[in-house]
């Protein structure tokens, strides 16, 4: 897996996570057919994160770069972009528009900014979960390398398994007000994700092959492949099944030739995806006020949604980018 093809791939995901937070907008109207639901329900979009990540992790892992010092680094990074969107829709824009919608006492505000609860927003409740399996990928790459890949993925893939029941029978009554148990299980919870991206770096580093020559290629039938897993996941309403479309997903995407455009324009998301994820939450109560008429136009909120947080990325990312290097984080 190239950079490009990374981001392509983290491209496509934050597609993915706007489609489905898409029925999260207050007031918008025409989310009850079934295509809508089918299509939110396909669209999950973190384990598609995480599978790029732990591709990316384990390489640099088997390059010992997986230090404290850029473990700490890339999370402080994170941290930065997050602090930086707060500071301007939540404190700045949304201040003067809403005054009081995002007041709250000092302890909790230390709370939302470290990502330990998300009442800023509910698209970020994935911050600390995904730092946490940051700060934690090089004992687990350890753990992998001496358990090897069906190992480490079968036990992943358990732990998945336990951590989705306890959310779906015990979120409402006891988990989302223990932070401190509900963090790590939604820790564990990403592991499965992380495995599978750290077994597929593991198989191309020992000169195996992760695509099949006569697919590479193909787009037509690829892209009938994909619309055919969207199609079968959006049918079967059960969330025990997002790793599994996602890393199908992102398998037959790896065979795809992109023409120059559409590899340009993916390649860019990919690149502001993370500014577009922490962005989508405030920026949809800042465009869309509540009457608006747009709102009866699901694709087009979509539309307008997505180039209101991409803009908005291209504005903040050489924020981040210079602080970053006045920093030292990279």
């Amino acid at each position: 897996m190239t950079r490009e093809q990374s981001a392509i791939i983290k491209g496509f995901a934050i597609l993915f996570m706007l489609i489905y937070h898409l029925d999260n907008i207050v007031g918008i109207q025409g989310l009850d057919n079934v295509f809508a639901v089918d299509l939110i329900t396909a669209s999950h979009p973190i384990h598609y994160f995480l599978i790029v990540s732990g591709y990316g992790l384990y390489i640099a892992y088997l390059k010992g770069r997986l230090t404290w010092t850029y473990l700490f680094k890339r999370t402080l990074k994170l941290y930065l972009a997050f602090w930086l969107v707060l500071l301007i829709l939540v404190f700045g824009v949304s201040s003067v528009m809403f005054p009081g919608l995002y007041s709250m006492p000092p302890e909790m505000v230390i709370m939302n900014l470290l990502g330990w609860r998300w009442d800023y927003s509910l698209f970020t409740w994935f911050l600390l979960p995904y730092i946490f399996m940051s700060l934690s990928s090089k004992w687990v790459f350890k753990i992998i390398d001496r358990l090897d890949n069906v190992l480490s993925l079968i036990i992943s893939m358990i732990l998945y398994f336990g951590t989705s029941f306890l959310i779906s029978r015990y979120f409402d009554s006891w988990l989302q007000w223990h932070y401190l148990v509900y963090h790590i299980v939604l820790w564990a919870q990403t592991l499965f994700g992380l495995t599978i991206g750290a077994v597929l770096a593991r198989r191309v580093t020992s000169g195996q092959q992760i695509t099949l020559p006569w697919l590479q290629g193909k787009n037509l039938l690829l892209i009938l492949l994909i619309v055919a897993s969207f199609v079968f996941r959006g049918f079967i309403h059960s969330s025990i099944l997002n790793p599994f479309h996602a890393a199908l997903v992102v398998w037959l995407v790896l065979h795809l030739d992109f023409n120059a455009v559409f590899e340009r324009v993916f390649v860019e998301l990919g690149k502001k995806s993370m500014i577009m994820w922490f962005a989508q939450g405030f920026i949809d109560n800042i465009i869309f006020p509540e009457g608006s008429m747009i709102l009866q136009w699901p694709a087009l909120v979509y539309l307008v949604w997505v180039t209101a947080c991409y803009v908005f990325s291209c504005l903040l990312m050489p924020i981040v980018d210079y602080i970053s290097k006045q920093l030292r984080l990279s």
